[in-house]
């Protein structure tokens, strides 16, 4: 049923996409003269790993998965002129495939408030209260949003929404923040979020270091501190890298973890574009902050050709390959209970999507 229903999804995604946009391209330009903005992204993905065997097993190790994405967004920012602003964001974000993490998500039709929150913007000073986006890390919560379809095992690290306050000042060319948010647990503990940033026009390079410093003991007490850079000047490739360190508070003392991504996504022609993302995880002993075993280590490399039809659809494929220092991926189980491990993963893709 689940493959069926993304199979009509993307049929349908295909046939009706470019004459539903006209539509509400009439409907954003109408909103937005008086501030607001609409994003709606519609995406039907299919994801297949090599190598697995669930035959004669107790256990189902499953290959492959279809998913999608549906998304709706509706967004205003505050500025000097018109101090107040909102956001709402509503999305099916169980889907959120990463290279290495098994089993693969289910795209279920359980839907979540992403984001709700409201701006106020009093001189060069915002306030920010409810639902929000982190500002940690250079990949998106959408598989519509990155280079690649799936998100990266660094992104996997990292906190993504939260519920809590932030309040940024500009001082152009820089940027600071200070925050208090649940770290999104129920567990009534709170962390303490802060960062710079800065940007270099000449060089159309932007930069920020984030921090996030969880309670020692929240359900997730991973402490976090994020350098995300992105580097426009090449036109054809900008290039964003950034880098983790990640501090777990444990029974046994402090354990560390340290994850570097780079980032691209290379035009090829007006229609089509290369996106790439290499990864090197590194864990200690004793910690699995990155969900591939305790202590692992990891190397991942994904490449993700696209092809737009034009603004609003396009089509793109992907592949992508894990390499870890331990084996943990399962290959298959076997009926006495045991299992086969391999240390390696290659998965293949494919996502069609529309993006207003």
């Amino acid at each position: 049923m689940k493959a069926k229903r993304g199979l009509v999804l993307a049929g349908l995604l295909t046939a009706f996409g470019t004459p539903f946009a006209g539509t509400l391209e009439e409907l954003k330009n109408l909103l937005s003269t008086e501030g607001v903005e609409i994003n709606l992204a519609l995406t039907a993905d299919y994801l297949y790993t090599a190598n697995r065997d669930d035959s004669n097993g107790t256990v189902k190790v499953e290959p492959d998965k279809f998913g999608f994405n549906s998304f709706l967004g509706i967004f205003k920012t505050a500025s000097e002129s018109d101090p107040l602003g909102f956001g709402l964001a509503v999305s099916n974000n169980a889907w959120a495939p990463v290279v290495g993490i098994e089993p693969m998500p289910d795209a279920d039709n359980q839907y979540t408030v992403d984001q709700a929150y409201v701006e106020l913007m009093l001189g060069k000073v915002s306030v920010l209260a409810g639902r929000i986006l982190t500002n940690i890390g250079g990949e998106a919560p959408y598989t519509w949003q990155n280079v690649n379809i799936q998100r990266g095992l660094v992104w996997n690290g990292e906190p993504v929404f939260y519920n809590g306050f932030r309040i940024s000042f500009d001082a152009a060319p820089f940027g600071f923040y200070f925050g208090v948010n649940d770290r999104d647990t129920a567990d009534g503990k709170f962390a303490v979020e802060a960062g710079i940033s800065g940007s270099w026009s000449e060089l159309k390079t932007d930069w920020s270091f984030n921090v996030l410093y969880p309670d020692k003991a929240d359900e997730n007490n991973a402490r976090v501190f994020n350098l995300t850079t992105n580097f426009g000047g090449l036109e054809f490739a900008p290039i964003t890298f950034y880098a983790d360190y990640l501090n777990v508070p444990t029974d046994q003392g402090d354990r560390n973890a340290w994850g570097f991504a780079l980032l691209t996504d290379l035009t090829i022609t007006e229609k089509t574009s290369m996106g790439f993302r290499v990864e090197r995880v590194i864990q200690e002993d004793g910690v699995d902050a990155y969900g591939i075993g305790c202590g692992n280590d990891a190397w991942t490399v994904t490449l993700t050709p696209k092809y737009a039809f034009n603004r609003y659809l396009y089509l793109r494929a992907e592949a992508s390959y894990v390499s870890l220092d331990d084996p943990a991926f399962v290959k298959k189980y076997y009926p006495d209970g045991t299992a086969a491990y391999d240390d390696s993963e290659w998965r293949f893709g494919a996502e069609v999507g529309f993006v207003f």
